[in-house]
This record gives structure tokens, C-alpha cells and sequence, in this order.
């Protein structure tokens, strides 16, 4: 008996994983150009495949003695990969094929085969296999049981009426034939030949093809060990009933304010619309509206509604945020609407989300729990852009096990302008291809739609007449006010909002500024000037930990008076947090986020009068503002309101569309790296694709209350816990990871230097504020917002009282 894992023969799992691949992929509505049914054949093929050189005494050994005892060579991907790849070559004889598919496609699945157990390598590098020769000619010797490497692939090909025959193939690794075999294909098919002349959609096709392929066997094969033993339907589908009656609940259908009415006909509308609208074969939807108009239950119905069309069965209902802190509200909201669900119904997923997954009256254990979350093995995945489109440019086989949970999927991205203009041409190749090959489809969402897509061409609108809702009479909310024509210094700006709030005191002001130092260095102008018996003064930026700011602004959205509140704040309040003031300043900035700026105030058309917004243009702040926003898209914005010394809401979607017909212009002309490299089946390289860029942080970790200490302590404990593997510590931690993450702060190391200014040493690869030694860089008191100004490089001396 062979056997693959402890206790399971060889032939066992080998059999689950190929019924798995098929499955999968017989399931999954998909489009490549293929034989019918010819994807799920090499997908169980592959799980045929995948483990057979398991069967070596080498790997035997190991396994079977009780100290895992290495005796050889033991790996088994790369030797079960070349088997793959000949025998995908001998399957596909019998099928009509173009050249190239009949070439690559073998190559492909040796890859995927060959990578099950690690991360993917760009294509050419993966097929030079020299050095691995001599390791390979001594594994095909140690297979001590051919008979039964011949019965296992007798039995499982026989389901796909295929034989292949061991002898042959065990003769081709003895005489290394490989080598020249794999090293010529890499000259004669890429180097020299026919796919460089292919067309981007051709190339794109490959590349999706592989993904989707190895996704598939990863997913198989961790299924298999991880899920043993627990019984598995497929998820459930929430439905637009509940929805329905949510809102029936909620008196939404009976609206007792004009904004309501409003509401309740942008959300009949749009379903409406999408009936008129809707085709299989118009994969993308937009659905544009003023912010405060909810888009987030609209956005729900519509993608509902989508999947009833669809009737795709294995389809998720995937919503994307760009912050998890949004995501946390809007995720309350869903779990209201469907009452509190069970993970399989309704699914929450970043890198912060608690690690349990609920079915019925059981949480499963953290394992098959973190499995499932990562998985996305839910009705409704709740999640970041950063995992869905670090999924889709990738090559860590973590994050590429959900590739065959969004094939089908309808998916949803909320605040879609926060995608920045660079990632336009990726983006929408990697959309448009999801749409035709893995039969996704997209609704983007937003206030300011950006042109990522031609509207009425390849994205069709579900709003039909959005600009009148730009226009009602409700929506005149804000004003804005451009003080930018003439350039003012910061002391100026400082003095003109200490003015300005002591003059309107009964006015909430908020103000925006793109730099945590100018941010800083306003606060401090500003709380030292205006009286504390009268007015609450705030410093908002990422330098204060996630706890102090959630604090701020649960404070700012309840508070009814009487004191004035002014928030001073960096460009993090802008994206959905839905604090409402009187009065704006701004900074100059892209346009997007100036409205979005401006939908902070006066937001839910509550204010006695229109609200004002100040934007200026800062001579100090102009190199930083470049830096931070790219000077390119501040000379648009600049050009686009040349003209303007007031507008008020009404004629905020005019510029809105004058702006991102500008930023087409620029994104039309880029050449993306990400694709280049994709294209050219470049894993690695694509892998390197990040979201948000990373600049080097180091982590601050503030001991704020008692909370925090204890959160402390205990990742103290498992850290210095000996016995752990490093596996198992990650999985304690993950248990108090989103707590404990409240009280850090990730501080960006200046350019110039190695390390940041800390008055301590690193303690367990944290900087750390002790709650009974505080450290002189982090002030916090509670409550007391006017000297809370989080982290500040600043090493203070201390001061002996006597």
C-alpha cells in the first residue's frame, strides 16, 4: 500500500483531488475557446497527477517512520508535474486544437503541478530544468511498486477513457530527455516563435487560463486535507427577498423626508433599469449617484437581482470596499438585513477579520475556519480591493486558491475613483477578460465615476438619468468656494480657519490637509488659538492609533452640542466616514477627493444652509501635495476649475466628467508593467503587484488602557511560547489580532534614514508605549483630544520635579 498523507492511501486522495478539479471546473460557467467539458477532463487529469511521485521509497520512508527520517530525495511535484505534461500531451491528440493551444497547454498544467506546494516563478524559468536532472534520474529508480503506479493510473484515467503507460515515461526521465525537450520549447515557442505575434486577448487568455488552473488544483488538493471528515453544501445563496422584507422592516417603502423619497426611487429605478438593460453578455454595470443616496443597499439589490438572472450556481456575490474600516459598517448592515447569518451565508475577509466561520450553532475550528474565510466559500464575500485584486496579479498560491470561487461571481466595487488612474489600462484588460473568460460581472460604484471603461460602450450605466439626481433640489447641500487662484502661505490658512471658526461659532468645521506633518502643524496652531470652554478641537490622521480614531468620530457623528467641534485631519476622513459638518477646508487636491471632501458636509441635508467649502492652494504644501497626489493630476484639477470662483453642488458632476475626461487622456497613453508582464506569462513579476504601494514601517504599539496591556501580555506569551511551531503562533495571534491591531501604529521610515525616532528599543518586533512608562514620542491622555497628537518624533527630555 502507498500512501500520501498519514493513514491515506495514495489512491484515496489522489481520486478526491481529481473529482475535485472536474467538478470544480465542470461547475464553473467559463469560456476558452475549448472542446466541451475538455477543461474539467485536464483538470482531473492533473489531480491524477499531482501527488503520484509519492510513491517513491524515499517519500514512503519519510512518511511512514515515526521520526520522518530522510533517506533521499523525497520532493514529489516536479516529477508528478513532467508525468502531468505527458500525459495532457497524449490526452489532447484526440481533440481539434489551434497549434499553439495543442503547444502551451501541456506546459501549462506542468507548471501548475509543479508549483502545488510553492509559489510560482515567472513561465521561462520554470522550464529550465538541468540542475534538477540528476535528482530526477535517481527518484524514477526508487518507485518500488510500479504495478501499482500503473493500477492507480489505470483505475482513476479509466473515468476519462484514457490509458497511459508507465514504461515509456519511466524511459524518458532515465535518458534526460526533458532537458533539451523543455529548453528548446522555451526558444522555439517564446524566443523565436509564434507568441509574440499573438494578440493581448490571446496572451490574456493564457495567462487567466493558468491562473484559474492552478487555483483549481491548489484549492483540490488543500480541500482535501484541511475539509476531511466535515461535510460540505455549497454555499448558500442569500436572496433579494430578504432584502425586501429588510426594507419593508425598515419603513423604507413608506419614506418620511424628501432625501428618503429620493432614495427609495434611485433604488426602484435602478432594478428597474437593470431589467431593461440586462444581457449576458454586457458583463460590466455602473450605477452612479450623489453620496448619502444608499448606494450600499442599492448596490445589494442589484447585484441580487443580477444573480437571479444569472442563475449561475456557483456563483458568489462578491462587495469590494477599499477600507476595512467601512467595511466593518457596511458589514453590520448586511448582517442586519439577513439576520444575522451563518458564515456560509454572509462572509467577511481582510487581513484584520476575526479567523471563526459559523455554520449553524458550530464555529469551526480556526484551521478550516481561516480555509473557508480565505476561500471565500460564502453566499455574500464582504472585502478589500486589496484581496480581490492582489487575487488576480498573483502568484502566491494563498492568495490564488479563490480564483475558482470568483469565476461566476458578480462583484461589486464601492468608491471605485480610489483605484488611482495608473492601474486604469490593468484594470480594465484583467475586468474585461474576468467577463469574458471566468463569466464575472461588475457593478462599479461611485459619486465620481472614473472613465476606466467607455459608459454606453462597454460599461452600461443602471442609474438611466443619475445627472437629475446631481441636480435636485436636494442635492444642493455644499458650495464650493476656490480660494486657489491666488496662492496663500500656512500661516495664512491657519489664520483664515482660526477666524473663520471664531467668527461662526456655532459651526462644525472639518480640515483637510495631504500631509501628516501639515496636519499636525494646523492642529497645533488651531487648538492653541481657539478657546477650550467653547470649542472640542481634534487631530485626525494615521498616527494616532485606529482605537483613538474610531473614538474621534463615533464622538463627532453622535455629538448634538453645544460646543463648536473642529476636526483637523488628514485625507483618511474622506473616504466614507460619515461625519456631516458645517463648513470644509481643503487643501488643493485631485478633484475626485475634493468632492468627496465636500460630501462631508451637510450630508444628510441637515443644515440650516447651504455649506461651504474652502479649498486652497498652499505654497508650502505644493512639492508635498505632487508627491503625495502625483503634480500631473493637481495641474488637471487646476485647469478644470481655471474658471471657477463658486460653484455649488449642482454643477459638481460637470467638472466631475471635464476632470476624468483629462485623466483618460493620460491613462489611454500608459504602458502598464503588470500587463507587459502578465502577457508574457511572467508569474513572478506579476506577483509583485501591490495595490497600495508599500513604503518601510516600522509598528508602534500603545498601551492606551488596560485593554491594550492585556492584548500586549498576551501576544508577549505566545511569542516567547517555545514549543510552537511559527505556524501555530500565527494562528494564537489571529485569535487577538484585530484587538490588538487597534492600538498600532505603522510609522513610515523617513527617507533618509534607517529606523524611526523611538525612545525605547524594539521589544518583540514592536517599538512599544508602556501604559506605566508612557513613551515621551506618544501622547494620549483620555479624553483629552486638544494635546492628543498620537506619534511625533520628538525625543523630550525628561523633567525632574523635586
Amino acid at each position: 500500500m502507498l500512501y500520501s498523507h498519514p493513514g491515506i492511501p495514495l489512491i484515496d486522495h489522489t481520486r478526491q483531488v481529481a473529482e475535485s478539479c472536474r467538478t470544480l471546473l465542470s461547475s464553473r460557467l467559463n469560456n476558452f475557446d475549448l472542446p466541451d467539458g475538455l477543461l474539467a477532463d485536464l483538470g482531473y487529469l492533473a489531480g491524477v497527477c499531482h501527488d503520484i511521485t509519492k510513491g517513491i521509497r524515499y517519500f514512503q520512508h519519510y512518511l511512514l517512520t515515526t521520526d520522518h527520517e530522510i533517506i533521499g530525495p523525497k520532493e514529489h511535484a516536479l516529477l508528478s508535474a513532467l508525468l502531468a505534461k505527458q500525459v495532457i500531451e497524449q490526452y489532447l491528440i484526440s481533440f481539434e486544437l489551434t497549434k499553439t493551444d495543442r503547444q502551451l497547454l501541456p506546459y501549462l498544467v506542468f507548471t501548475a503541478v509543479k508549483r502545488h506546494h510553492g509559489n510560482l516563478n515567472d513561465f521561462k524559468v520554470e522550464l529550465r530544468l538541468d540542475t534538477k536532472a540528476d535528482i530526477l534520474s535517481e527518484q524514477i529508480e526508487v518507485f518500488d511498486d510500479e504495478l501499482l503506479i500503473q493500477e492507480i493510473l489505470d483505475q482513476l484515467m479509466a473515468v476519462v477513457e484514457f490509458q497511459f503507460d508507465w514504461q515509456p515515461f519511466k524511459a524518458y526521465i532515465q535518458n534526460q530527455e526533458y532537458v533539451d525537450e523543455y529548453g528548446n520549447f522555451e526558444l522555439d515557442f517564446f524566443d523565436l516563435g509564434d507568441y509574440d505575434n499573438l494578440p493581448g486577448d490571446a496572451k490574456n487568455r493564457y495567462y487567466y487560463w493558468h491562473q484559474l488552473f492552478y487555483g483549481t488544483l491548489l484549492l483540490s488538493d488543500k480541500s482535501d486535507v484541511i475539509l476531511k471528515g466535515i461535510s460540505r453544501q455549497e454555499s448558500e445563496r442569500p436572496s433579494l427577498s430578504a432584502l425586501e422584507a429588510y426594507r419593508q422592516r425598515k419603513g423604507y417603502n413608506s419614506p418620511g423626508s424628501p432625501l428618503d423619497t429620493l432614495k427609495n426611487q434611485a433604488y426602484y429605478e435602478t432594478l428597474t433599469e437593470l431589467d431593461r438593460v440586462f444581457s449576458v453578455d454586457q458583463h460590466l454595470y455602473s450605477i452612479t449617484l450623489p453620496t448619502g443616496l444608499g448606494k450600499t443597499l442599492t448596490s445589494l439589490a442589484a447585484g441580487l437581482a443580477l444573480q437571479q438572472k444569472l442563475g449561475l450556481e456557483a456563483g458568489r456575490l462578491v462587495i469590494t470596499i477599499p477600507f476595512t474600516s467601512i467595511i466593518d459598517q457596511n458589514f453590520a448592515v448586511f448582517q442586519d438585513v439577513f439576520e444575522n447569518p451563518s458564515s456560509d451565508v454572509l462572509l467577511k475577509h481582510h487581513h484584520l477579520a476575526e479567523p471563526s466561520y459559523k455554520t449553524g450553532d458550530d464555529t469551526l475550528d480556526q484551521d478550516k475556519s481561516q480555509f473557508l474565510i480565505e476561500t471565500w466559500q460564502s453566499g455574500i464575500v464582504v472585502t478589500t480591493f486589496v484581496q480581490l485584486l492582489e487575487s488576480l496579479f498573483s502568484s502566491d498560491k494563498t492568495k490564488l486558491l479563490k480564483l475558482p470561487n470568483l469565476a461566476n461571481s458578480v462583484i461589486i466595487l464601492d468608491e471605485i475613483q480610489q483605484i488611482k488612474y495608473e492601474l486604469w489600462p490593468l484594470i480594465r484588460q484583467a475586468f474585461m477578460t474576468l467577463g469574458e473568460r471566468y463569466n464575472c460581472y461588475f457593478i462599479l460604484m461611485s459619486a465620481t465615476q472614473p472613465l476606466i471603461f467607455k459608459p454606453g460602450e462597454e460599461i452600461q450605466e443602471l442609474v438611466p438619468n443619475y445627472k437629475d439626481y446631481f441636480r435636485s433640489p436636494h442635492f444642493n447641500r455644499t458650495k464650493l468656494i476656490n480660494r486657489t487662484r491666488q496662492e496663500v502661505s500656512f500661516n495664512e490658512f491657519t489664520d483664515d480657519v482660526i477666524t473663520y471658526c471664531e467668527a461662526n461659532s456655532a459651526k462644525n468645521v472639518l480640515v483637510i490637509l495631504n500631509t501628516k506633518q501639515s496636519t499636525l502643524d494646523c492642529f497645533k496652531a488651531v487648538s492653541g488659538a481657539l478657546a477650550e470652554d467653547t470649542t472640542d478641537v481634534y487631530y485626525l490622521t494615521t498616527l494616532i492609533t485606529p482605537y483613538e480614531r474610531k473614538q474621534i468620530i463615533d464622538r463627532i457623528k453622535t455629538y448634538k452640542g453645544p460646543r463648536q467641534q473642529v476636526i483637523i485631519s488628514t485625507q483618511l476622513i474622506e473616504a466614507g466616514v460619515d461625519v456631516s459638518v458645517h463648513t470644509v477646508f481643503r487643501a488643493m487636491a485631485p478633484l475626485d477627493s475634493i468632492i468627496q471632501a465636500a460630501g462631508r458636509a451637510n450630508r444628510y441635508n441637515e443644515k440650516d444652509a447651504i455649506s461651504e467649502v474652502y479649498l486652497y492652494a498652499i505654497a508650502e504644501m505644493r512639492r508635498a501635495s505632487g508627491m503625495v497626489y502625483g503634480g500631473d493630476l493637481l495641474v488637471k484639477t487646476a485647469n478644470v476649475l481655471k474658471h471657477t470662483t463658486e460653484v455649488d453642488e449642482h454643477g459638481y458632476l460637470d467638472l466631475i466628467e471635464a476632470y476624468f475626461d483629462e485623466v483618460k487622456k493620460q491613462a489611454d497613453v500608459l504602458v502598464s508593467p503588470e500587463l507587459t508582464a502578465l502577457q508574457a506569462l511572467d508569474f513572478k513579476k506579476v506577483g509583485e503587484f501591490q495595490f497600495v504601494e508599500e513604503r518601510k514601517t516600522e509598528s508602534l504599539y500603545v498601551q492606551l488602557n488596560e485593554e491594550a496591556e492585556s492584548l500586549w501580555n498576551q501576544y508577549v506569551l505566545i511569542s516567547e511560547k517555545k514549543d510552537l511551531k511559527p505556524y501555530e503562533r500565527k494562528r494564537e495571534f489571529a485569535l487577538i489580532k484585530a484587538r490588538f491591531y487597534e492600538y498600532v501604529v505603522n510609522v513610515a521610515v523617513p527617507f533618509n534614514a534607517q529606523e524611526i525616532v523611538f525612545d525605547g528599543d524594539k521589544e518583540n518586533f514592536f517599538y512599544v508605549s508602556h501604559r506605566e512608562k508612557p513613551s515621551t514620542c506618544y501622547t494620549y491622555a483620555l479624553d483629552d483630544f486638544r494635546n492628543n497628537t498620537g506619534y511625533v518624533p520628538i525625543i523630550q527630555p525628561l523633567t525632574h520635579h523635586h
